[in-house]
């Protein structure tokens, strides 16, 4: 199968996170491996919804899978990145790195003067 390449540009709206799971849901599909799509989806989410509430920019998403490794950036226009919240806060936000740290096989975050791109890799 060819490999899956996405880029896109998502408003800074609470819309934009169904938009990008379903995207992500679409483009994986094809592969038949329904914990990959969920790990991504869920991922993709989680890390679209930071940016839209901390970054309050328009959110850009690049997926792609290549050589059985899923990795998605997602990028916004703050350099500000939000720091892994602990477990026993109950805050309906700031879950998002802490799932990320548990479910990707790697990830990390890239600052620029423009902004900042969170990114995570899957093993397919």
């Amino acid at each position: 199968s060819r490999p899956m390449d996405v880029r896109t540009v998502l408003p800074c709206d609470a819309s934009s996170v169904g938009a990008a799971r379903r995207l992500v849901r679409h483009e994986l599909a094809r592969y038949g491996d329904s914990d990959l799509v969920a790990d991504a989806s869920l991922l993709v989410s989680e890390l679209v919804t930071n940016a839209i509430v901390h970054g309050r920019t328009d959110v850009k998403l690049h997926a792609k899978l290549r050589r059985g490794v899923f990795r998605a950036e997602v990028s916004d226009g703050n350099p500000a990145v939000p720091a892994p919240r602990r477990p026993n806060e109950l805050a309906g936000t700031g879950r998002g790195l802490q799932l990320i740290d548990e479910i990707a096989n790697r990830w990390g975050v890239k600052t620029s003067r423009s902004g900042k791109t969170i990114w995570f890799e899957l093993a397919v």
